[in-house]
Parts: structure tokens; C-alpha cells; sequence
């Protein structure tokens, strides 16, 4: 059975489309790529979104799932 962990971030004040740029990138990568991506990018938005990334990670562990098989299935920036 897979299991969906979902992860919120309200109140980022930085234009929709700037974010937009950098999390398009992170769709469909592994946990661990998406964040070396992340910590390699310069743009503004991505210290926010590895916070998020990292915070989303925590919640897996905390429910016993395998860090190893983690990855960006959808990511929403509205």
C-alpha cells in the first residue's frame, strides 16, 4: 500500500512565479536529489521549499516509513 505524506507551507511572501520556477525542477526527484538541488540552487524561494522538503521528510520518518523510497510526486504553488 503507498502512502501519500503531504506537507503546507502558508504565507511565503514571494511571487507565485518565482517559486513556480524552482519547484517545477523538484517534480518526480527522489527526497535526497530534490533537497541536494535545493541546497545547489541560489534563487530566494529555496531555502523556504527545503524547509518544507526537510519538514515533509520528518513527518515520514515519525511515521515509520522508508526515507530511501521518498520522492516529489506533486508539488502545488498557488
Amino acid at each position: 500500500m503507498e502512502k501519500t505524506q503531504l506537507a503546507k507551507l502558508n504565507n511565503l511572501h514571494i511571487a507565485p512565479r518565482k517559486v513556480r520556477l524552482v519547484a517545477n525542477t523538484l517534480r518526480g526527484l527522489s527526497a535526497q536529489e530534490a533537497e541536494a538541488q535545493l541546497l545547489m540552487r541560489v534563487q530566494r524561494s529555496s531555502k523556504p521549499l527545503l524547509k518544507l522538503l526537510r519538514s515533509a521528510i520528518a513527518n515520514a520518518k515519525n511515521q515509520k516509513l522508508d526515507q530511501n523510497k521518498l520522492f516529489v510526486s506533486e508539488i502545488f504553488v498557488n
